[in-house]
């Protein structure tokens, strides 16, 4: 089902933009639907394929020019596996999971064309793409995503490219380890019953801007925010040795043992001691 008419009214085609055709496979969730909007709103064509539109997969995949995946992580791999058989080789697909290595090598395998992927760090509440942040994990062609990648920077994205194997890395630390404090800052707050409106009547910018996420995080789907924390292994065993890291530290506040928890400050501040434009990449 194209989303066009119901986008045009909306937005506004602009003519000097070469017009591709694009099916976004779970196009009509959140995420799906930001980038249908924008990417109608410059003039080009639009559908979506959900779980219900399997039987017009080959309409909707077999002419189109780019294929975007934006499913959830434990579909993704199914999805690529599922869409390939349908597309030309000179379709592009990338996928836009919050994972790289396992998506991107399975494009590869199972796409012989231009194969892309992409990482959104935002969520789909933006309004727009100014400022935000995209990882690019180049995979095959290229060049048949660039007009996607001008689209972004146009739109006042930033791109960052990295390998597949390097993002993972990093995402481990940048979201899943993230997202289990928060999560468990918030579990542990609900359980307290401690009045956070009271709280922030007297409290410091830190605590309210650490509020302010926690509550964004909750607004989320539970269902996204676990599947972040549970996508691969290596999150799972680098939260569990984070549990470990705060069971550590907590026997040496329980035990009072001040010189301990000053040795851990002196011995792991160095990290944190550069001012951040020199690790900006």
């Amino acid at each position: 089902m194209t989303l066009q008419s119901s986008l045009d009214r909306k937005f506004p085609s602009i003519n000097y933009v070469k017009a591709r055709h694009i099916t976004i496979i779970g196009g009509r969730g959140r995420m799906g639907k930001l980038f249908a909007e924008k990417l109608v709103a410059v003039g080009h064509k639009v559908s979506a394929l959900g779980q219900q539109d399997w039987d017009d997969a080959e309409e909707l995949l077999s002419q189109a020019d780019l294929v975007i995946v934006s499913v959830p992580i434990e579909y993704t791999l199914d999805v690529i596996k599922r869409t390939a058989k349908y597309l030309s080789v000179n379709t592009a697909l990338c996928d836009i999971t919050s994972i790289k290595t396992q998506p991107t090598q399975a494009m590869l395998t199972h796409h012989n064309g231009a194969v892309m992927g992409l990482h959104p760090m935002f969520g789909p509440s933006v309004t727009s793409f100014s400022g935000q942040k995209v990882v690019v994990c180049p995979g095959r062609n290229d060049e048949a995503f660039q007009w996607l990648l001008d689209f972004i920077e146009t739109q006042g994205g930033e791109l960052i490219t990295c390998t597949p194997e390097e993002h993972d890395e990093m995402m481990v630390f940048i979201q899943a380890t993230q997202h289990f404090c928060r999560f468990s800052l918030g579990v542990f707050l609900a359980q307290a019953n401690v009045d956070l409106e009271r709280s922030l009547l007297m409290s410091s910018p830190s605590y309210r801007q650490e509020i302010e996420i926690i509550k964004r995080l909750f607004r989320q789907s539970p269902s996204l925010c676990v599947d972040i924390m549970l996508a691969t292994e290596e999150r799972c065993q680098t939260i569990n040795d984070l549990a470990d890291t705060y069971g550590r530290l907590a026997k040496l506040v329980v035990q009072k043992d001040r010189e301990g928890l000053i040795r851990e400050f002196e011995e792991n501040k160095v990290i944190f001691s550069y001012p951040i434009a020199e690790v900006k990449g």
